[in-house]
């Protein structure tokens, strides 16, 4: 038996050797996005983009094409993710804003499309450690919370993202602010604050959070898809290991 196991954990190693692919990422904008007039009468498209490859994005840029009821283009309009460097199996809400009256008046349908550049990533160095959302008299939501730098430097910049969604999980409305200080040494905590005006807040139904200073990322609430082979390589060591086991098996 031990001389199956240490040819499980060898053929763990090999597997393990060889591997020569670069890491890169790719965004994928979710199919959860909602185009919606404000208050003011301006057209926005909200929604996610997910990075579904195995290494870091940054300038994840969404590019909003809006047409008329006949297909004809009366205008485009662009944004970025609002949480700027997206790791492997990570999402950002994003807003895409047409800030012209008349032309969104005209809106009818809109198409979007997303470029993005290859990066480093940030190592884990921020913690949600609580929150909570409210709705004020006039109708707003304010989402209330505190956040922690666990990282052994200074945290700068360090802004937290709220996306609201539905009860279909569609994207309603998305915003962020920033820790009060902004900048927390390592062990600081702080509050946050971000809120959602009424037209939007009374379509939400849940929200969820991401977070990012210029040094940080923020502890992934989900498995990230990069450990997922190694994940399929000891399931099938074991499988493996099994097996010989069975064929050596004195009957």
């Amino acid at each position: 038996m031990k001389k199956i196991l240490l040819l499980a954990v060898l053929l763990l190693l090999a597997t393990q050797l060889p591997v020569s692919v670069e890491a890169a990422g790719q965004a994928v904008i979710l199919n959860n996005h909602t185009g919606f007039f404000d208050s003011l009468g301006y057209y926005h498209v909200v929604g996610e983009v997910q990075n579904t490859g195995d290494g870091a994005l940054q300038y994840v840029k969404i590019t909003a094409t809006f047409y008329d009821s006949g297909g004809t283009v009366v205008a485009t309009s662009f944004t970025y993710t609002m949480i700027e460097i997206l790791h492997a199996g990570q999402k950002s809400p994003f807003d895409v804003f047409l800030f012209d009256k008349a032309q969104s008046a005209k809106v009818d349908h809109y198409a979007l499309s997303v470029s993005y550049d290859q990066s480093g990533g940030l190592p884990v160095g921020l913690e949600i450690l609580s929150h909570s959302k409210y709705e004020d008299l006039i109708g707003w939501i304010h989402v209330v919370g505190e956040i922690k730098n666990i990282g052994d430097r200074e945290a700068h910049y360090v802004k937290v993202v709220a996306t609201f969604y539905d009860s279909a999980g569609k994207v309603v409305g998305a915003f962020f602010g920033y820790s009060d200080p902004e900048d927390l040494a390592p062990g600081q905590k702080a509050p946050f604050e971000i809120l959602l005006q009424e037209d939007r807040a009374k379509l939400v139904t849940t929200y969820a959070l991401e977070a990012q200073s210029s040094e940080y990322n923020i502890i992934p609430e989900f498995p990230t898809i990069a450990i997922l082979p190694i994940v399929v390589l000891l399931a099938l060591c074991v499988l493996r290991v099994r097996l010989l086991h069975k064929r050596n098996r004195v009957p």
